[in-house]
């Protein structure tokens, strides 16, 4: 059997790269970045013809409005444990921002099964919280509850954290699999050669999304650095063609499956 005939099933088999890198799924998550920074990084997607999906810790104007080209999940915070706010509050809030969120994915990656049934309960169809480092072979899976799962494969923090050569090659897009990368807008912006450079300077505020432009763009790299980085990987992108697309319409493709099958029963 090929490698195709596993997934004929499956809905998402056509951006599952099974015949080349064609597809990619670019994610941002915001933490609390200031809207000059979150504007640094959309403007960067679209220069290139991209999509991207945000998730989203507080409110952003820039993100509040209409696009084509992006869509705002929720990543709500529950690691901090001095928090007046329960975990489904926590959901609830950010949703009262962003009422169009179909998806979420946990700040720090903290996901289970009663957040998930939380998540559910609120109306949102995916989560995005499986973080796989440079896994070769990611794919999508309807869960338990009917909530689609996505798990990404690659970002910036922690590309720099592993001390990762700063190549291309090192990221496994040209292998199998749903490619699901993942930035941050006060990492891109800072074009940080470190993601200690990063803590060194956000560590001054108490509210990054506050922080003065005119402050924070002295701390910006001149050299080369993460921006200069996810440039390359979206040059690589383009060069060959690649397509991106946004999670929530992904998971409406994958969703479909449950349809059928209910359909066919």
């Amino acid at each position: 059997m090929m490698i195709q005939d596993y997934f004929n099933s499956d809905p998402l088999a056509p951006y599952y790269n099974l015949n080349g890198l064609t597809d990619v799924v670019l994610t941002c998550d915001i933490d609390w970045a200031p809207e000059y920074a979150i504007a640094d990084v959309l403007e960067l997607v679209e220069s290139y013809g991209y999509k991207i999906s945000f998730f989203a810790t507080h409110k952003s104007e820039l993100l509040l409005e209409q696009s084509e080209s992006f869509e705002v999940g929720i990543h709500p915070d529950f690691t901090r444990q001095k928090s007046n706010y329960s975990f489904e509050d926590k959901i609830v809030r950010l949703l009262e921002i962003y009422p169009d969120s179909l998806g979420t994915r946990s700040h720090r990656n903290f996901f289970g099964q009663n957040i998930s049934d939380m998540a559910k309960a609120a109306g949102l169809k995916y989560e995005a919280s499986v973080f796989l480092w440079n896994e070769s072979f990611c794919k999508t899976h309807i869960d338990y509850n009917s909530m689609v799962r996505f798990s990404y494969m690659w970002e910036d923090g922690i590309h720099l954290d592993t001390n990762t050569p700063r190549e291309v090659s090192t990221i496994n897009l040209n292998t199998p699999g749903m490619k699901i990368l993942n930035i941050h807008p006060i990492l891109i912006y800072l074009n940080a050669e470190t993601d200690d450079q990063r803590r060194e300077v956000t560590k001054r505020y108490s509210d990054l999304t506050k922080a003065p432009y005119n402050e924070l763009k002295q701390f910006v790299n001149k050299g080369y650095g993460i921006k200069s980085f996810y440039t390359e990987i979206l040059d690589y992108l383009k060069s060959q063609n690649v397509q991106t697309h946004l999670l929530k319409d992904l998971a409406g493709i994958k969703l479909s499956e449950i349809k059928l099958q209910q359909n066919v029963a």
